[in-house]
């Protein structure tokens, strides 16, 4: 059940609009302004692939999709409903209650028959409470995409959950994997995992935002003065989002 995904332009692929090229990019470089300002929260969690993972997934959501609210999901809960919530840190709930937080949610979107779909990021965490989550989630053919960190073990506890190993440093590569898995869980198909894993051969400290713009150039997308002015409209913005967190007492 495991499949790989890199770097855009596979064969294989829908062609992506210059439309949502741009839409990409304006995701990520919110999560980059954004990340830049949370570090300084107690129960921000950077993670491995949180900026690709967060622009690149937010780009396939919906009005009415619900991004649960896990720390590990703050930056593309603010992408997707503009909210921040830091309060779910009091109780420190474990990586598999995250996981298991959706089920909820998901079942509700199910039963309306919408085509609402609900995305959780996660940590990994102890095997076989991440199996029983998995296991409910496809019996019950759950419209659920889980966003998490490299983890072997998930070969081994994904049981018929499809999980689809991206590049976590490639906004377009997640953006395509995330499109295929929405609409397959738009589609009753049931859940999917993405797995953010850092691709072979490049080093740990690429940035994805540097990556996109590279990307863009050679489409002929991008310009520093565009990069220059949605700076300074999101960096405005940004500064007023996290200046009205409150402090959590944990």
């Amino acid at each position: 059940m495991l499949h790989a995904a890199s770097v855009a332009g596979k064969n294989g692929f829908s062609l992506i609009s210059d439309e949502k090229f741009r839409e990409l990019y304006l995701a990520l470089l919110q999560c980059s302004l954004l990340d830049e300002r949370l570090r300084t929260q107690a129960c921000y969690e950077p993670w491995t692939g949180h900026l690709a993972g967060a622009a690149g997934v937010s780009a396939c959501l919906r009005a009415h999709d619900t991004v649960a609210p896990t720390p590990r999901g703050v930056i593309a809960r603010y992408l997707h409903q503009g909210l921040f919530d830091f309060g779910m840190c009091k109780s420190a709930p474990t990586s598999a209650s995250h996981l298991a937080m959706a089920k909820g949610e998901a079942l509700r979107h199910k039963l309306e028959k919408l085509g609402h779909i609900v995305v959780v990021y996660a940590a990994t965490g102890e095997p076989d409470a991440m199996r029983a989550v998995f296991h409910a989630a496809e019996r019950q053919t759950l419209p659920v995409l889980y966003v998490l960190e490299s983890s072997t073990a998930l070969e081994k506890i994904c049981g018929n959950v499809p999980v689809i190993r991206v590049d976590a440093t490639d906004t377009v590569a997640v953006y395509r994997v995330a499109h295929e898995s929405v609409s397959r869980a738009r589609d009753g198909g049931g859940p999917t995992i993405i797995e953010c894993v850092m691709w072979p051969g490049e080093g740990g400290d690429e940035d994805p935002l540097v990556k996109l713009e590279n990307y863009l150039a050679a489409k002929k997308l991008f310009r520093r003065d565009w990069k220059q002015r949605l700076e300074e409209k999101y960096s405005r913005a940004v500064t007023e989002a996290v200046g009205t967190i409150r402090p959590v007492v944990i």
